[in-house]
């Protein structure tokens, strides 16, 4: 008899080890604490459905509501999927819709989605109603460095910032406290509250986040990091809340911040921004299929181009913008010194 239920804090030593046994036993998830607490850890479980076959665990569904980062977001609440697995011979009694379907009826919500999906599984989202969509993948090179990343075999002119009037602030918690602007995102909020909790609290990556302004008032907000190889650095814009119109107004303030973090371009992950917002900028988009390349993989490092693909279901009203950070996409999958308790 298969029972479903939420996860409590006594079963996290078999989902890590579901996670190591049936996904990957090199999954950083499978053997860091510290991240599975952060990503998942709630004060009474983690935020996993699972079913069980008498003592056995046959299948998860990992989730990151976007309450966890700012509580009174439960009136427009998003439910990210992720680490959604169930074992091969559980597959034919449709166990893992029987999840999905625990997670849609547990908790209210505005929408469920899901960042980075397999291109093999799109079919499956599609027969669920879900909207399937590919996030674009934009550039902007550092006009004052020397491009080692970037794979050029074509000499292509490349992508450089153009003439904008926008101003980046740095932002720190004081400052978010006090940033107020309408934001119009449809059917859901990201709040500066949002921003504080999931970035600058992050425990393992570095995020700088940027109020951007035009004529001194505030209009957006972008959160980034920085990625390295081999001492080559870049800027990855990873979130995005505001008016996007603003964006076509930063290409001299982006190639000021490129300058200051020492790295040789900027990219950009989303869905739902226009693309000549961003092309006022000087952004070009990346052919996931072209010559040229853009490298998507840090951790670990691959010379090649990447595809993002992003699934949302009926609820929501687009336009509907998605960015890497979104769900899963932007957290860690090398952590040195990485540990568990069970380990």
């Amino acid at each position: 008899m298969i029972s479903i239920r939420r996860s409590t804090r006594l079963d996290l030593q078999s989902v890590m080890e579901f996670i190591s046994t049936h996904w990957s036993e090199q999954h950083v998830l499978s053997t860091n604490l510290a991240l599975m607490d952060w990503q998942y850890g709630t004060e009474d479980g983690y935020n996993f459905i699972l079913a069980w076959d008498s003592d056995n665990l046959a299948g998860i569904l990992g989730y990151i509501p976007t309450w966890r980062y700012y509580g009174e977001l439960n009136a427009s609440n998003i439910i990210w999927l992720a680490l959604w697995k169930v074992r091969d011979e559980y597959q034919s009694s449709m166990l893992g819709l029987k999840l999905l379907r625990e997670l849609e009826n547990t908790y209210p919500n505005v929408a469920v989605a899901v960042n980075g999906v397999n291109l093999k599984t799109t079919q499956l989202y599609k027969a669920l109603g879900y909207h399937v969509q590919s996030l674009s993948h934009h550039y902007l090179a550092n006009s004052k460095k020397f491009q080692n990343l970037l794979h050029n075999p074509n000499n292509l002119p490349l992508a450089t910032a153009a003439f904008g009037e926008a101003k980046l602030k740095r932002m720190h918690f004081s400052d978010l406290k006090n940033l107020r602007f309408s934001i119009d995102t449809k059917s859901w909020l990201k709040t500066p509250e949002y921003f504080y909790k999931r970035f600058i609290q992050h425990p393992f990556y570095n995020y700088y986040l940027y109020g951007i302004f035009l004529n001194k008032e505030p209009q957006a907000i972008i959160a980034s990091r920085v990625a390295e190889h081999r001492g080559f650095r870049v800027l990855r814009v990873v979130d995005f809340v505001g008016d996007v119109n603003v964006l076509g107004e930063c290409g001299s303030a982006l190639q000021r911040l490129m300058l200051e973090h020492d790295v040789e371009y900027l990219d950009f992950w989303q869905f739902g921004i226009p693309s000549k917002a961003l092309e006022r900028a000087g952004f070009q988009v990346v052919d996931p299929d072209g010559e040229f390349i853009c490298p998507n993989y840090f951790e670990p490092f691959l010379k090649e181009n990447g595809r993002i693909i992003c699934c949302f279901n009926e609820k929501i009203d687009l336009p509907f913008i998605v960015c890497r950070a979104d769900g899963d996409q932007d957290r860690p999958n090398q952590i040195d010194g990485a540990f568990a308790r069970f380990k």
